[in-house]
């Protein structure tokens, strides 16, 4: 272990991270379900969705529009390799919602040894349909049969994410609000493919290399989770009331 980190404070912080982790998530959890209807597909696309009821959505004919540009950029490019042409109308999306924490690939070294660890970001996610969590899609390339179709499904819950966000930007300022910001990003094997992540205020950090593969070792699993930086718990502020002071300041 490094000489200033010694396994009772790593144990201590992991206890922390966890206990802060379930109340985060939990208040998470609960601000999405509320704001689920936001994410409605017909609210935005309107007819280009299919479906046997008619609903016109103001906008839904430019919202399209931003779906096909999204899907032409994407759908013929690795790993997917679909045809380019998106028609309207397209099957309804799934509008319920899910959170995936973030897992990425470390190396962790210490000295000449060197192990890639399966690294959790406790504190962010991907937000995504439920039943097209980005393990489902990573599978799902990698099947030599793969269906185009269901592929197709994927790639739209997930430009579909992009398009509504955009086209409604009260949904991004609520979640900021809350303090969970909404960012666009990149995982790995999903070539350009932008994903929407929710963050938080919280932020995560890793301990020393030595630390990590010391704890990988006691476990025998090559997989470890960010810790949180409590610190930030005490700079949690209000954005409205920051806002309003910055008017009376001006």
């Amino acid at each position: 272990m490094a000489a200033d980190y010694t396994l009772q404070k790593l144990l201590s912080q992991r206890k922390l991270t966890r206990s802060i982790g379930d109340v985060v998530g939990a208040q998470l959890r609960e601000y999405v379900a509320t704001l689920t209807p936001l994410f409605r597909q017909k609210t935005v696309f309107g007819e280009h969705i299919q479906s046997t009821a008619k609903e016109v959505a103001k906008g839904a004919d430019q919202a399209f529009k931003d779906l096909q540009t999204l899907y032409e950029a994407v759908a013929p490019t690795r790993p997917y390799l679909l045809a380019k042409e998106l028609k309207s109308p397209i099957v309804q999306l799934n509008a319920t919602l899910e959170l995936v924490p973030v897992e990425y690939a470390y190396e962790a070294k210490r000295g000449a040894e060197s192990r890639t660890i399966a690294v959790t970001r406790p504190f962010t996610w991907v937000l995504c349909c439920a039943g097209c969590p980005p393990q489902r899609m990573k599978d799902l390339l990698a099947e030599p049969s793969r269906s185009n179709g269901e592929l197709q499904q994927f790639l739209l819950h997930y430009l579909a994410m992009q398009v509504i966000i955009a086209r409604q930007p009260g949904i991004a300022n609520l979640f900021s609000t809350l303090h969970f910001p909404l960012e666009t990003g990149r995982l790995p094997g999903f070539g350009e493919l932008p994903i929407t992540f929710v963050g938080s205020r919280i932020t995560t950090s890793l301990p020393p290399d030595a630390v990590i593969l010391e704890s990988t070792e006691l476990s025998g699993k090559n997989v470890f989770e960010e810790l949180v930086n409590a610190a930030d718990v005490a700079k949690l502020g209000d954005p409205f009331k920051e806002k309003l002071a910055a008017v009376l300041k001006g």
